[in-house]
């Protein structure tokens, strides 16, 4: 059932299995997981079924070099899928392995760990079949780019319609005898035990004034990777660093997977085909060859193993966007001496242009399809990158607001000076195009404004070591005996793709876990 704490009694103690900080992906997805295995739990919802100013207002917070929070967050029942664009993939098997030229990376897990639970979790994002190799999808001709050599592949995304799981799960909520789903209640403590080994309790505020507590055998935060580590870092009255930070890592590592307008593509050839790479494509139901369910697809580039591995790069992806004339028009009026991103870009394309109509051997028209490359790859882990407390800030409960500095390494420049220069390389040898690019990261830096996915990562990450991760690899906190973590914020590294479907899917292994456990 649901109901709403603002009628809950002060100082109330209610009491369950499983406690749930929640009721987004991962927190809906666990309660239901968790009540089919004939476990009680309740979930503790800041916001309601609308969108509601004073909740919203939670999401504030400080930043450096990171857009506006209250932007990138939805409090509200549903979570950020509420907003979230449906855009599925899985991780693929380098991003759960460590790799020595990416510090900090690995994790505890392989991706077979997690297999299992995506075919599950593609259901309950409403997609298709647990399948993204382009060759298992009836295709159309020429659908794909004909890239020469195989340093750099088509890939697929799968789109949600997008699932909103407080519209599409709050009937099954409603209905459930095993779920009490606790509206408008917000965590504001973690109560940790004498010794601070323990989960005691969470206690819970309403903008009516009321308080109550909510206690359970086992704990899981997920209320997403900027607020999992805030409620943590905030709960410090017996620890005075926070539960779980006995090692100064809580918070730490945050990442997000920018979407940073990086080059231009003119093409040689006129009827070059990209419509399978636009946005529009996933209004497009495509079918499988073997059968099954379908899905609505849009088709991305991304580097092979092999050239991350001898180039040393991140995971990377690009995908590209057309551009219409008069938006390309624009920018050429508008270019003046060179700035940071499409600044930079635009200074050079008349130039550009000139250079590569005069280059081309062959009669071929450049067309007048315009286009730009999108990096959307991961962040190396930066334990620099991280969210605090901050120290001026509070909300209307009286907690520190978030503090997040969103910092970049030479790992994540270098990656993308690899990735144009592979991407030039096989555009040009399959006589597909050619791509120019005047941002200047080395001598620059990462412009300020630098676009965000709303990925929020890594703040809680796992490992088996303590003193490299704040849980282990089934998501409990270290040294805390009952408390677990669930979200993103878990992710060591974040690979190139979007992470609502691992979400999903770790959830998933998480209350199978869980399920064995709670008794």
């Amino acid at each position: 059932m649901i109901v709403d704490g603002i009628g809950v009694p002060a100082r109330s103690k209610l009491s369950a299995d499983v406690c749930i900080v929640g009721a987004g992906a991962a927190g809906i997805t666990l309660a239901q997981a968790l009540a089919d295995l004939k476990i009680d739990v309740i979930v503790l919802e800041s916001g309601g079924f609308e969108p509601d100013e004073r909740a919203q207002d939670l999401a504030h917070g400080q930043t450096f070099h990171y857009p506006a929070l209250e932007n990138t967050r939805m409090r509200m029942f549903g979570g950020s899928t509420m907003h979230w664009g449906g855009w599925c993939r899985p991780l693929e098997s380098i991003d759960f392995e460590r790799r020595a030229w990416v510090p900090h990376s690995g994790w505890p897990i392989e991706r077979s760990a997690v297999l299992p639970y995506y075919p599950r979790a593609q259901e309950i994002c409403q997609v298709g079949e647990f399948q993204y190799d382009p060759a298992d999808w009836d295709l159309p001709p020429h659908t794909l780019l004909p890239l020469t050599g195989d340093r750099v592949h088509n890939h697929l995304i799968q789109f949600s319609p997008p699932t909103r799981f407080g519209i599409r799960y709050r009937q099954p909520l409603l209905q459930s005898t095993r779920i009490t789903v606790y509206i408008n209640s917000t965590a504001v403590r973690l109560k940790l035990a004498a010794g601070g080994r323990h989960i005691e309790g969470v206690a819970a505020a309403t903008f009516s004034g009321n308080t109550f507590e909510v206690t359970a055998k086992r704990y899981i935060v997920a209320a997403g990777g900027i607020d999992n580590p805030r409620l943590m870092l905030a709960s410090n009255d017996v620890a005075p660093a926070g539960v779980g930070n006995d090692n100064d890592l809580v918070g730490r590592f945050f990442a997000d997977h920018m979407q940073l307008d990086t080059a231009v593509l003119l093409p040689i050839d006129p009827k070059l085909d990209l419509r399978f790479y636009q946005l529009a494509s996933r209004t497009i139901p495509r079918r499988l060859k073997a059968g099954g369910r379908g899905a609505n697809l849009m088709g991305y580039l991304a580097l092979d193993r092999e050239v991350q591995e001898t180039r040393h790069t991140l995971n990377y992806s690009a995908n590209v966007f057309e551009l219409s004339e008069a938006d390309y028009a624009k920018m050429v009026a508008a270019s003046g001496a060179p700035q940071s991103g499409w600044d930079r870009v635009t200074h050079s394309i008349s130039e550009l242009w000139h250079q590569i109509s005069t280059a081309s051997s062959t009669s071929a028209s450049t067309g007048s399809g315009y286009y730009k490359i999108v990096t959307t790859m991961e962040q190396a882990p930066n334990p620099a990158s991280r969210v605090r407390l901050s120290p001026t800030e509070r909300d209307g409960f009286g907690m520190p607001r978030p503090l997040v500095e969103w910092r970049f390494t030479d790992l994540d420049r270098e990656t993308i000076e690899v990735a144009l220069d592979e991407l030039s390389k096989v555009f040009g040898a399959s006589s597909l195009g050619r791509i120019q690019s005047s941002l200047d990261l080395r001598k620059n830096g990462f412009p300020a404004d630098t676009p965000i996915s709303w990925h929020h990562c890594g703040t809680t990450r796992m490992s088996t070591d303590p003193k490299q991760g704040v849980v282990d690899a089934n998501g409990r906190v270290h040294g805390v005996d009952n408390l677990y973590v669930a979200g993103s914020s878990v992710f060591p590294t974040e690979g190139n793709g979007n992470p609502t479907l691992t979400i999903v899917a770790l959830a998933l292994r998480l209350a199978e876990h869980l399920g064995a456990t709670v008794t």
